[in-house]
């Protein structure tokens, strides 16, 4: 979102060099610059103890391939305690843990998207509104179920190396 008035009073914004930044929209009234801004969101693969992946078809939007579980952050929650409740909320799974693996830019919706991977156990699936299917694949087959050139494709590779024996490899 760019700002060309200030959401507090309501005043135009005008250029105002600040620092490094360069030229930023600025509240002379407020003294202060609105920098743009973007929604942060969670996606997440869940693997359970056989190594096998949790991914879902939403009701709405996108239906052709599988995703992960997604979802906005709300004010006041860490990533990790998002990641968890957009699981829990979307397929009933409670995970164990979440751990952060990478970011990555959504051009298409603006969005800030932050990619975990959840350890859960293997359990019935409890579907929300939001979600048609929901299906546990094998580490290949799950690959192959996601849009090729995807985030989601790039989180279920990152998940996938990530739980491979020995292997502590960072991902940027």
């Amino acid at each position: 979102m760019k700002f060309t008035y200030c959401p507090d009073c309501g005043s135009l914004l005008v250029p105002k060099v600040i620092g490094d930044e360069g030229e930023v929209p600025y509240c002379g009234k407020c003294s202060r610059p609105l920098f743009e801004m973007f929604s942060t969101c969670v996606l997440s693969v869940i693997m359970n103890k056989e190594g096998e992946l949790a991914l879902i078809k939403q009701s709405y939007g996108q239906q052709e391939t599988f995703v992960g579980v997604a979802g906005y952050m709300k004010c006041g929650e860490t990533a990790e305690e998002a990641a968890a409740r957009e699981i829990t909320e979307e397929t009933g799974i409670v995970p164990q843990r979440v751990t952060y693996l990478f970011s990555a830019w959504h051009e298409k919706k603006g969005q800030l998207m932050l990619c975990f991977l959840a350890d859960a156990d293997r359990s019935a699936f409890t579907l929300s509104q939001e979600v048609r299917e929901a299906k546990w694949f094998q580490p290949e087959d799950a690959k192959r179920a996601v849009r090729p050139g995807s985030i989601i494709e790039r989180l279920v590779h990152a998940a996938c190396e990530k739980k491979r024996p020995g292997n502590f490899q960072t991902f940027f």
